[in-house]
């Protein structure tokens, strides 16, 4: 009686599916160089972006117009390193370029309102759709909140009220944060870039194996040879796993080898991604790496062409990216049951991996629980459809 499966079958598949896919040096270097490279390309643009935000909030720039109406104003901001400039005419359209951050408006009446003890009030001139301005204009903001309290205290003192009397709240902060964790909220991109390694990664791989087998007309041939449909489909679809964990194993390389020994700018906050983190990523990544050589199979033995087949893993690279995002920007603690879902849940593991959290036990099974079985039901409805053409 013939066996409904034998891995002696299916690993044969897996060899013809590897020498296709390792025969083609030039695709091959074009699905491998890039994860080695762009990785730490992708930091150092991080590291750079951080480091010129803190250049820009060390060195202080404003713009002032009439600042001879508020010698002290202009004194305290001189005390904070502040570099003060005069406004041009045409300020309003050099901020909405970009050519200035921030200016400060002091209208004539500020010297007056000062001597009668009457709130006097200055207008700060920006464009808050800037990123590049955000760090300026919290600062800015900042300092001139601090001046107006300090100006308060002074008010008080004058007229013999203690200046605690105006202030009966202290408030003492106490971040609990680790300098890993502060760092992590900074890197949290890297566990997105490495969940998008594994949507992409052996893509290639399982669209040529399906699709592209069927325009070049080279799956009918196989389907009739002694393979089962299934054992087809697994060892194409492990030729395509084995391309994905490969890309993803150069990924976290690269992030390593880049946060570890390149020269990259001080920020001043730490970014631990060392052997732990590596081991801690792989653990999360793996299920996922292990069930999108799968989606993306079965997207191409569906299409008709390689065309409609990459239409199809355009829509799914879509709607999973779609996942981490939305994470990204939640603005409320995650549910619990968020670690059954495929993506969102890998995404949790990962940022609690880089601020060195320990990886919940529970979290851990329900990430390979779900892909797993996903996986086999993947692989099964494949099966079925190659059943399908092998009957026609």
């Amino acid at each position: 009686m013939k066996p409904w499966f034998s891995w002696r079958r299916a690993a044969a598949v897996l060899r013809k599916e590897c020498l296709d896919a390792f025969r083609d040096r030039r695709t091959l270097l074009m699905i491998l160089l890039p994860p080695l490279f762009a990785g730490p390309l992708f930091l150092m643009l991080i590291f750079s972006l951080i480091a010129t935000q803190s250049e820009r909030a060390q060195t202080l720039t404003l713009a002032v117009q009439e600042n001879a109406h508020a010698p002290a104003l202009i004194a305290f901001l001189e005390r904070q390193q502040v570099t003060l400039k005069p406004l041009p005419d045409d300020y309003e359209e050099q901020i909405r370029r970009g050519r200035i951050d921030v200016a400060l408006i002091i209208p004539e009446d500020f010297p007056d309102n000062v001597a009668t003890g009457r709130a006097a009030s200055v207008q700060l001139v920006y464009d808050r759709s800037r990123d590049r301005a955000q760090v300026t204009i919290a600062q800015i903001e900042h300092l001139l909140v601090a001046y107006g309290r300090e100006w308060g205290k002074m008010r008080l003192l004058l007229r013999g009220i203690a200046p605690e009397v105006a202030a009966p709240l202290r408030v003492q902060a106490v971040n609990l944060a680790t300098p890993q964790q502060s760092g992590a909220l900074l890197l949290s991109l890297i566990a997105f870039y490495a969940l998008f390694a594994t949507l992409t990664g052996g893509m290639a791989v399982a669209l040529d194996a399906s699709a592209g087998e069927r325009e070049r007309q080279s799956l009918q041939p196989l389907l009739i040879t002694p393979a089962q449909p299934f054992e087809i489909v697994t060892g194409k679809w492990a030729a395509a796993a084995l391309v994905n964990t490969l890309v993803v194993a150069l990924t976290l390389a690269g992030f390593y080898l880049t946060l570890r020994f390149a020269p990259l700018p001080a920020v001043g906050v730490p970014f631990l991604f060392g052997l732990s983190e590596v081991g801690r990523f792989s653990i999360a990544l793996l299920p996922i790496a292990l069930l999108l050589p799968a989606l993306h199979f079965y997207i191409g033995i569906r299409g008709r062409s390689v065309r409609e087949a990459q239409a199809g893993t355009s829509v799914l690279l879509l709607l999973f990216a779609l996942l981490p995002i939305a994470q990204m920007l939640l603005q409320q603690r995650e549910p619990d049951w968020i670690a059954a879902v495929p993506v969102a849940g890998h995404y949790t593991l990962l940022t609690h991996a880089l601020r060195g959290d320990a990886l919940s036990n529970i979290n851990i099974a329900w990430a390979y629980a779900v892909p797993l079985a996903l996986l086999l039901l993947v692989l099964i409805a494949a099966a079925q459809r190659l059943n399908k053409e092998a009957s026609l």
